[in-house]
Parts: C-alpha cells; sequence; structure tokens
C-alpha cells in the first residue's frame, strides 16, 4: 500500500492536475477564468488519496530532509518576486527572464479573458505551448492570492512534492532510508566541476569577463548542466509539475507490479494523459520509459497504462503539431554531443566537466546494481536510453532545451548512485569518509549556487517600474480587453505581464524557440514603425487598436512619432511613452 506520505504528495499532484484541467475547460466554455469546477475536482481527487489514511510518524531521516528542504524552498520562493515601493523585483536572473513570459500568460487570461487560447506575444495565433501550470495560478489569483503568492505558493508545494516522493521512490526500491536522501541531494543539488573556480590560481576554466556568476553554468567552460533548482524547477515552472506527475507514475508503476494489480497502472495511465498540457517533455520521458519497461517485461497490465495515456495525450499533441510542423526539419535534428560542440570539447571531457565524479560512479553503480540489485539494473535501461538520444538529437529548436529530457536521465542516476553510496557507507568508517566526500564533491557546486540565491539584495532584479505598473493600471481601464498592441519587443513588456493585452511581436528568442516563423511579421512590424505606405493595411491585416511610440519603439524599430501624431489620436501620453488609438483610421 501507498503510505500517508506518498498518498499526500500524488494527492496533491492528482488534484492540482485534474482541478487545473478541469477549471481550463470550463473557463474555455464561459471565455473567462472560472475557479470554482477546479476547486471541487481539487477536493474530490486529493480526498480519494488522502482520506482514512493514518498518518504515519516519519522516520528520522525523511524528517530531517523534509524539513530541511522546506525551509529552503520556503526562503528562497518567498523573495522570487517582491513588490516595492518603486516596482516589482524578481529574486533572480533566471526568474527575471522566464517568469515574465508566464506571468504574461496569467495576466491575459485574467484581465484579457484570453479564450480561445491566443499568444500574448504573437497576437492572432494560437498558444502552442505547454501552459496549464500557469492556469493554475491563473485560478489561484482568482481565488484570492497576488500574483507572486500564486507563483511562489505553487512553487514551493511542488518543490517539497519532488522532495517527498523521490524519496519515497528510492527507499522503496532500495529499502535504505538514507538512499533517500541521497538521492534528493544528489539530483536537487546537481551540478559539476564547477567548484574548480573557487581554487586559488586554477588554470583549467578561463575565467569570463566578467567574473564568475555561477558555478554550474559558464560559456567560458562549456559548462552547461545547469543546477536543477535555480535554473529549472524555479523560473520554468511546469517541469516542477512535470517532475511531480513522473515521480507519482512511477510509483505507480512500482506498486502495480509489486501487486500484480492493474489498477495502479490504470491510474498511472490516466495522469499521464494529463501531461503535455503542462510539460511535454515529461509525457516524452513517459513514453520512452514504459516503451522500454514493457520490452523488458511485458505484461498485460501495461495496456491499461499505455491506453488511457494515449486516448488522452492525443488531441494535446495534435494542438501541438501545426506549430511544430510549421518550423521545418530544424525543429528536430542530428547532433551528436548535445552542446558540447560550444567550445569544441570532445563528448567525454564535457561530461566530466559538467557532471564530475557523477561520470565515474553512474557506471561503477550500473555495474554494481548488475550483481547486487538487478531489478534497479534494468529499471536504469529506459533513462540510458534517452541519455544517448539526447546526446545524439536536438528535439526542438533550441538546444539547451534537451535538458528537460536529460534531466530525468540525471533523476534515474541519482537514485542508481545513492544506492551504490548507501551500500560503500555500511562497511566501515573509512568508507563512511570516501562517501561523505564524493558525496560533497557531486553536490558542490549546486549547493554553492543554490545556496547564493537566499540573498536577495545580490540577486534582485526590476521587472517593472512603478510607471510601469501605472501605466498598466490605466491601458486596463482604457482598452477594450481584446485589444492588440504594436510595441516594443523586450521580454517583460507592461502591456503584456501588467495590462494583460496581447502584443503583435513579443520576444524573438521565445518566438524562435517555439518554432514560431516570426520573419515576415518583423518585417511588417518594422514598416509599421517607420509609417510605410503599407502601414494602414498592415494595422488592419493584424486587428492592431494601439501603437505605443517610447524609447524602446524608437531605439529598436526606428519608430516614426511624427507619422503617428499627425495621423491618430493619443490615448495617453505617460512617463516618456505616448499610445496612439488606431482603431478609426485602420
Amino acid at each position: 500500500m501507498l503510505n500517508f506520505w506518498e498518498k499526500l504528495g500524488i494527492g496533491i499532484t492528482a488534484g492540482v492536475a485534474g482541478g487545473t484541467w478541469v477549471g481550463f475547460l470550463i473557463s474555455l466554455m464561459f471565455g473567462r477564468v472560472v475557479a470554482w469546477p477546479a476547486v471541487i475536482t481539487f477536493i474530490v481527487i486529493s480526498s480519494w488519496f488522502i482520506v482514512k489514511t493514518k498518518i504515519e510518524k516519519p522516520g528520522k531521516i525523511f524528517l530531517i530532509t523534509l524539513v530541511g528542504w522546506g525551509i529552503y524552498l520556503a526562503k528562497l520562493f518567498s523573495q522570487m518576486l517582491v513588490v516595492k515601493a518603486d516596482g516589482i523585483w524578481a529574486g533572480g536572473s533566471n526568474v527575471w527572464g522566464d517568469w515574465a513570459l508566464h506571468i504574461g500568460f496569467v495576466a491575459n487570461w485574467l484581465y484579457g479573458n484570453n479564450f480561445p487560447v491566443q499568444n500574448p506575444n504573437f497576437a492572432g495565433v494560437r498558444l502552442a505551448y505547454p501552459f496549464l501550470f500557469d492556469f493554475t495560478s491563473a485560478l489561484l489569483v482568482k481565488l484570492g492570492l497576488s500574483i507572486p503568492g500564486s507563483f511562489e505558493i505553487p512553487g514551493m508545494i511542488f518543490g517539497l512534492v519532488i522532495v517527498v516522493l523521490l524519496f519515497s521512490l528510492t527507499v522503496r526500491i532500495t529499502k535504505k532510508q538514507a538512499t533517500g536522501a541521497i538521492a534528493v541531494a544528489i539530483f536537487m543539488l546537481s551540478g559539476g566541476l564547477g567548484w574548480i573556480y573557487l581554487v586559488p590560481g586554477q588554470t583549467m576554466f578561463r575565467v569570463p569577463e566578467r567574473g564568475v556568476r555561477e558555478l554550474t553554468q559558464s560559456y567560458e567552460a562549456n559548462i552547461q548542466w545547469v543546477n536543477f533548482v535555480i535554473s529549472e524547477m524555479v523560473p520554468q515552472r511546469g517541469i516542477a509539475m512535470g517532475i511531480s506527475l513522473a515521480l507519482s507514475i512511477f510509483i505507480l508503476w512500482w506498486m502495480g507490479e509489486e501487486k500484480d494489480d492493474y489498477r495502479y497502472f490504470l491510474g498511472a495511465g490516466i495522469m499521464a494523459g494529463l501531461v503535455p498540457f503542462f510539460h511535454a517533455h515529461t509525457f516524452m520521458v513517459l513514453v520512452a520509459v514504459s516503451g522500454c519497461l514493457f520490452l523488458i517485461n511485458r505484461k498485460k497490465y501495461w495496456w491499461y497504462f499505455f491506453i488511457p495515456a494515449g486516448i488522452l495525450a492525443l488531441p494535446q499533441f495534435a494542438y501541438f503539431i501545426p506549430q511544430v510542423s510549421g518550423y521545418g526539419s530544424g525543429f528536430m535534428r542530428w547532433q551528436p554531443g548535445w552542446t558540447a560542440h560550444v567550445q569544441k570539447d570532445n563528448w567525454i571531457w564535457f561530461w566530466v566537466k559538467n557532471i564530475g565524479l557523477m561520470t565515474i560512479l553512474i557506471p561503477i553503480s550500473w555495474i554494481d546494481a548488475w550483481k547486487k540489485h538487478r531489478k534497479l539494473f534494468w529499471i536504469y535501461v529506459p533513462f540510458a536510453v534517452i541519455f544517448v538520444a539526447a546526446n545524439l538529437w536536438i528535439f526542438q529548436p533550441w538546444e539547451n532545451d534537451n535538458s528537460k529530457l536529460l534531466r530525468f536521465w540525471y533523476l534515474a542516476s541519482s537514485v542508481l548512485v545513492a544506492s551504490w553510496m548507501a551500500r560503500v557507507f555500511e562497511k566501515g568508517w573509512g568508507q563512511k569518509v570516501i562517501v561523505a566526500v564524493l558525496l560533497v564533491l557531486v553536490t558542490l557546486s549546486g549547493a554553492i549556487d543554490a545556496g547564493s540565491w537566499l540573498d536577495f539584495e545580490k540577486n534582485k532584479l526590476q521587472m517593472w517600474s512603478r510607471a510601469d505598473i501605472e501605466l498598466a493600471d490605466k491601458v486596463r481601464q482604457l482598452t477594450p480587453k481584446t485589444a492588440v498592441f504594436l510595441t516594443n519587443d523586450n521580454h517583460n513588456h507592461w502591456v503584456v505581464d501588467l495590462a494583460g493585452r496581447k502584443i503583435v511581436l513579443g520576444f524573438r528568442g521565445w518566438l524562435w524557440s517555439w518554432g514560431i516563423n516570426y520573419g515576415p511579421r518583423e518585417a511588417d512590424v518594422r514598416k509599421m514603425f517607420v509609417g510605410d505606405s503599407q502601414t494602414p493595411q498592415l494595422l488592419a491585416q493584424y486587428n492592431i487598436d494601439y501603437v505605443i511610440i517610447g524609447p524602446g519603439e524608437k531605439n529598436n524599430f526606428n519608430a516614426s512619432e511624427s507619422y503617428y501624431s499627425s495621423r491618430y489620436p493619443i490615448l495617453l501620453d505617460w512617463q516618456g511613452q505616448k499610445i496612439f488609438d488606431v482603431r478609426g483610421k485602420r
């Protein structure tokens, strides 16, 4: 049977996933965010897991792990988006970069009634992106949370869910509590040899001109295996839900196989079918892992997983396909070595730099598992396949996004290595010292980077100024919810993120990474800003209601203020930004 902590973690995950799906579909029908169906669904699903379950006294190692990570995550997330008198501040560069996108989605649902869902950064085109965890935040805001709270609280909760479920899964596989704590540490504090930068006089890695900012990411040293917590779980958001769902499914698989009970596989299949709109890469991993495990152990109960997962997931991938197929041959491509080419590294040296001693510990642990834990050996096989595949092919336009697949390989590697470490640790004091040193060296870079993000004053970056906030408030009051703006393409534009309105051309880096061919639209945007003879026709073609002319538009697109001031009325003139109403003469 599942223990209380597994039921709690899986119940929260399944409840949020199911509740978000129901809330989204009902909101789609009403054309606005409707939260109550999501709340009811969450209560029903989570209660089904938790009600009448006896709360078990946690073991000491589990309790220390849970409390330690709980304190860290609570402190970390509490300062990721801080509202001050002069504006809104992000608690780190990755949050400053990524949360602007996610907040824009939420704002457009809440303030722009963005249903059916369009891409707010590419108006008129549907949002073919795994957005459901952001819709979870929209539901929470509708229930009374602030937007910062709707991001920080789910982040903290699902960070802890990952800790609980990874610990539990590892203990189920290895039968040792210590292994669970080690696996969590290795996974959450992922890193490589970046700690060498701290060695005085080191000459192994070239020091960046701007100085060493992170030990788990360095272009100069080609260290690309970023720390999971500060570079993926916190800023990317969806992967936290994806890994929580995956761990829930892994535990259900384990239970179903142990008990030879198809019901666990049926539940896992339903959960897997909910995954793609939360995190598409997680579903790709689930397909690969389940397929491999089925080939290893061809039991009929696997079909109870495959059938519901396929039925539920197929429409979601059908929704994504037009954007993927429209990108051309470069969306997926053959690229051996993943990002080793950045500094022309050979593959082995690239991975030694990026995961350090894990390059030695993984094969040692896998060989040891063949001798002493054959089932763990075979469990690791599909994840090794994922590692090979992600080192040969790029599965989306931006090569670094392969890390979303490789992260699952590292999760399995954490369990594998933790199992070996725990066995060696039991042999004597000498072995205990060796294991302790190895664990420190494996996690040192990640631990330093993850710890550094607790210093808000050192890491803060302003997302939006007070002027941006005030202007957004006025725009929400004075413009229709469906209004489309022609603006600069900075990644954190207040029109999208604070006013909740759509823009014609947003941050081009995101558009490219999603497989959107934005070139023709960019050319049209440039024409409209300079006042080309085609401007009136283009304004009508893109259904543009308002044009903003400010410093960003002038610097990046040579925007002609005189063209618009001589033809269109000004809606607002605020802090150096003029908003022209172009609806009457499109």
